[in-house]
């Protein structure tokens, strides 16, 4: 499928719809979030277009003339034809005064912060228990006015992307309900130490997905959600995170999994249980040995060296843009835009956070390319009690089968959904479909987990 660009003939309106009761607390909140508007200074966006027109492109090789559909045997990369046609409308289509004529082929960023600026926005200190860490995370929202009360939910992005792969799920709220009726309060931050999120001492202790999901917490008992507790969701680096707030705290009630981070033995051990796969899901399955075979380079590139690949992307826009629009364009099963890409890639750029993410690669990579240091990612498996919901996309090389998520969560698995279309970053790539499974799965826990809602019943 394609992804479709932002539509917005009329930004002013879209800007005003944020500033109509979405954007205000929950009274209870312990501390007050600081309303944010993100905007990149014109010189910055004309210094990126400099350095992009300055950047060489790779000369004509065997391997840059050769894309994902002509290259030996596997995807090598985006080739010299891509990176040139990205470049150019990168820099071609930028004119500020083009706000709003974004199309999968063109691309400006004006257009992208004006979409982004239509979800409330905040940033807010909060301090982790364990290290004393002060995070000033960044987070976009929808809050609740409903008078009967709402289910918090927080939700979590992965690499390379950022929480704008959750706008198109807020926007449909939006569009669903008014600040009265919506049942949920949105919480979708710029995860530690990406994007906009940062933290004191960074040069000075690495990150971890434990120390992350503190951190998150943190910020959801600072909104007012630690009496009643809180939903969290979450996939790819977002997954890991997710299995450590179930796990660790008991402000999370209940879970809900896009994919889900596994390490190789305990793949191993289900395997040896020749337990039911589908055709479907066996395919999804080779997709998933396909990546580890000749997919996984970037991860133990930025696992292991990950001071090499910051230098390198970091002084080169052409660079990142090859580096991050490979994740995209070698996506099985999706076609994405140029006009995301770019600005996905712009928002790694002009934030300055590639480099700084990259600690879930240095946590992940030895569990699970080589199946050392389990304790590093955080199991999923180790969530037995609470509600547990999974949505599985076909085209996700971290969808597990059925089977497998019934025999791991056999005592706690409250919902789980199987699709026909979909991939690695399922609410940008099905949006109208995450959110059904979402609400219906928020709907199951709201009979077992009392939220502090009028009118909920709870199944005794």
């Amino acid at each position: 499928m394609s992804i479709p660009p932002a539509s917005s003939p009329n930004l002013s309106f879209l800007s005003n719809m944020s500033l109509t009761g979405f954007n205000v607390p929950p009274s209870g909140a312990l501390i007050q979030p600081t309303p944010f508007t993100f905007s990149v200074p014109q010189s910055s966006l004309d210094n990126l277009a400099t350095l992009v027109k300055a950047s060489p492109i790779a000369p004509e090789t065997f391997y840059t003339t050769h894309n994902i559909s002509s290259s030996p045997s596997y995807p090598i990369g985006p080739s010299r034809e891509w990176i040139q046609t990205a470049a150019s409308i990168w820099v071609n289509s930028n004119n500020a005064s083009d706000v709003g004529s974004d199309t999968g082929d063109k691309f400006n960023w004006r257009t992208h912060e004006a979409r982004m600026n239509a979800i409330p926005q905040f940033k807010i200190n909060v301090t982790a228990p364990s290290t004393g860490q002060v995070f000033n995370l960044h987070f976009g929202a929808l809050f609740s006015q409903n008078p009967n009360g709402a289910v918090p939910i927080l939700i979590s992005h992965g690499w390379p992307s950022a929480w704008t792969e959750f706008i198109p799920i807020l926007e449909l709220l939006k569009k669903k309900y008014t600040p009265e009726t919506l049942p949920y309060h949105i919480i979708a931050p710029s995860i530690p130490d990406y994007g906009l999120s940062t933290r004191s001492n960074a040069t000075g202790l690495e990150l971890d997905f434990y120390q992350a999901a503190e951190a998150l917490n943190e910020l959801m008992k600072a909104l007012g959600f630690g009496e009643k507790g809180y939903i969290a969701q979450g996939g790819d680096v977002g997954s890991g995170i997710t299995a450590a707030l179930g796990a660790n705290f008991d402000e999370v009630k209940a879970v809900h999994f896009n994919n889900l981070l596994v390490n190789p033995v305990e793949i191993a051990e289900v395997l040896a249980l020749n337990l039911t796969i589908t055709p479907e899901e066996a395919a999804t399955l080779a997709l998933g040995q396909s990546f580890i075979s000749s997919g996984s380079s970037y991860m133990l590139e930025q696992g292991t060296k990950p001071a090499t690949i910051s230098h390198a992307l970091m002084s080169s826009p052409i660079a990142m843009l090859a580096w991050l629009g490979q994740m995209y364009t070698e996506a099985a099963g999706v076609n994405y835009s140029f006009n995301w890409i770019l600005g996905e890639v712009s928002w790694y750029w002009h934030t300055r956070s590639y480099g700084s993410s990259l600690w879930a690669y240095r946590a992940v990579w030895e569990p699970v390319l080589k199946g050392l240091h389990l304790e590093r990612l955080p199991s999923p498996l180790k969530i037995t009690e609470k509600p547990f919901g999974f949505s599985g996309f076909p085209f996700d090389v971290l969808t597990p089968p059925r089977s497998w998520i019934e025999h791991w969560f056999k005592d706690n698995l409250v919902f789980y959904r199987a699709h026909k279309s979909g991939g690695h970053f399922a609410a940008l790539d099905e949006p109208e479909e995450f959110l059904e499974d979402l609400e219906e799965f928020v709907g199951i826990v709201k009979t077992q987990v009392d939220f502090g809602v009028k009118g909920d019943v709870l199944k005794v």
